[in-house]
């Protein structure tokens, strides 16, 4: 493989970005297996790339919106370029690359017209570099203010050359005017058109990062800033069906952390921005700054931050249940962050304990207590809930799990069949089977299925013959897998019953397709077939 192959399997503008990606490190996690590779592209989120080379050529497949049309994106470039770099690179190869759409382009080798091209460069820059080594330096100068006049970035590089100050030299006034034109399109974006305006703003975007790598990163923080502006203001204008929007604020927030790690922007007034940005966005922009900006902010930056998200933590009214306000999301959100980056578990549980107004809190404290391994802990916080609360699946869920992990597998499959008998469905008797395992379940299983069937049970009458239908089958193939005749007998009678009433609710043709393939699949069983047969079953 060469880097002409990868240019051939891309278009010409992916390629470019793809290996200005490449160079400013975004390439990460790089896994060779063989002719295969495996990556993380950092774009405006982490893309997952995968690579193969095949005996037709290169392909790659990314999870990106451009690659999942089939289109080899700029991500896989980046990682095709990485793996060229790498010291496990794959063997050179003359072949045919999957390029734009899936078709298929001639790529170049480094023996090809690839490597005559670039002899050709070469042999083309050192003429001009021998040409300009002869000039005279007024020549130079007027050639280089005239190129200068057009290009805003090279003006920027020789004005700190001659000492400027980089954070005053750049002229950000013509991207400034590019994303404006790209961001505020002056009309409603629908979906037909989303990917296209999204693909506009990221490649405005790619751009703006560039600074960062051309020495101007405090330009890049203050453009990205304008572009979260601009995203912001038009976002009710955009069909987002896709998630394109949240894509392009991602890209515009790491652009942002990019330069602040780059440019080392004031601790105390960058924590100042991101949580006033924060608390105030209808869109959860830099929601999640910490902990990306942690190392960033430092000591003092860290205190800044906590100290202005937890006075609005505190101005917040105690909470009631049902409350989901968007403002008590934000701040509550961003407190959890805060503990959680800070001090693990045990902040986060005291954070979410404050104002516990409802089951699904409790549930929230002990999930997180449950994935600690604190299972005793998770189960006294379940009680609670289960006290003073209405019941609530979830949490008796949990609590079955939680008895598992601790040895009481009696009092969970109590409150597995506690779920069951309130709310029955097939998913609930599929788990509270599965906790019993097959021998034990046997004593619950004419008790789950006179539920499911409308016979009477103490205290309620309930009717599921969809239900019914699917958990009669379930029921029948265990018996199958037992493989005697009193077993087989047994499938026939669970499987006429389920016959009955699929014809009750019209679903006859649809049993009836089930039991053929039934009987195609375990056609060798021929005691089975015949009990079949016995009950009447086509």
């Amino acid at each position: 493989m060469s880097e002409p192959m990868v240019s051939a399997a891309a278009d010409p503008g992916s390629f470019q970005r793809g290996r200005d990606y490449y160079l400013s490190g975004r390439v990460r996690e790089l896994t060779v297996d063989g002719r295969a590779v495996s990556a993380i592209v950092d774009g405006g989120r982490a893309y997952r790339v995968r690579l193969d080379l095949t005996p037709v050529g290169l392909e790659g497949r990314c999870n990106c919106p451009y690659g999942a049309e089939g289109f080899f994106c700029k991500h896989c470039v980046a990682a095709a370029l990485a793996w060229l770099d790498s010291a496990d690179a794959p063997p050179e190869a003359s072949t045919v690359s999957k390029g734009k759409g899936g078709r298929r382009k001639r790529a170049g080798t480094s023996t090809g017209k690839g490597k005559a091209d670039a002899k050709s460069k070469g042999g083309r820059d050192r003429r001009l570099r021998n040409f300009l080594l002869r000039q005279e330096g007024p020549w130079l100068v007027a050639e280089l203010l005239r190129a200068a006049d057009n290009d805003p970035l090279l003006r920027a590089r020789l004005e700190v050359a001659a000492g400027a100050d980089a954070s005053e030299a750049f002229d950000d006034r013509h991207l400034r005017s590019r994303l404006e034109q790209t961001v505020d399109v002056g009309y409603f974006v629908d979906h037909r058109e989303a990917e296209a305006y999204f693909w506009g703003v990221d490649e405005a975007l790619t751009e703006v990062a560039k600074l960062i790598g051309d020495g101007f990163p405090d330009a890049a923080r203050e453009l990205a800033v304008y572009a979260l502006d601009l995203l912001e203001s038009v976002a009710g204008l955009i069909d987002d069906s896709d998630g394109g929007l949240r894509v392009a604020i991602e890209r515009a927030e790491q652009v942002h952390l990019d330069a602040c790690s780059a440019s080392a922007p004031d601790p105390p007034q960058l924590a100042e921005f991101l949580a006033e940005r924060a608390l105030r966005s209808e869109y959860e922009v830099f929601l999640t700054a910490v902990p990306d900006y942690v190392s960033v902010l430092g000591t003092a930056g860290m205190a800044r931050y906590r100290e202005l998200v937890e006075d609005a933590w505190n101005a917040l009214p105690p909470k009631r249940s049902h409350d989901y306000g968007s403002r008590r999301f934000t701040v509550t959100f961003l407190m959890e962050r805060l503990a959680e980056c800070e001090g693990g578990t045990n902040a986060l549980v005291d954070v979410l304990s404050r104002d516990v107004a409802s089951a699904y809190d409790v549930l929230r404290i002990a999930q997180r207590l449950h994935e600690d391994g604190r299972h005793a802990e998770a189960l006294q916080w379940l009680e609670r809930g289960l006290s003073d609360f209405p019941p609530d699946p979830r949490l008796r869920s949990l609590a079955a799990e939680c008895h598992v992990r601790t040895g009481d597998r009696a009092r969970a499959q109590e409150l597995l069949w506690d779920n069951f008998a309130e709310r029955p469905s097939v998913d609930a008797y599929i788990a509270l089977r599965k906790l019993a395992g097959k021998k034990a379940f046997a004593r619950r299983r004419d008790s789950a299925l006179s539920v499911l069937r409308d016979e009477p049970v103490p205290g309620q009458r309930v009717s599921h013959p969809d239900d019914a239908i699917v958990v009669l089958r379930a029921a029948a193939d265990l018996e199958i897998e037992k493989k005697d005749r009193r077993s087989y007998h047994e499938a026939a009678g669970l499987l006429a019953e389920a016959r009955t009433l699929a014809e009750g609710c019209g679903h006859l043709d649809e049993f009836d397709a089930h039991l053929l393939a039934l009987r195609t699949t375990h056609k060798p069983k021929r005691a089975l077939c015949e009990e079949l047969d016995r009950a009447g079953l086509p």
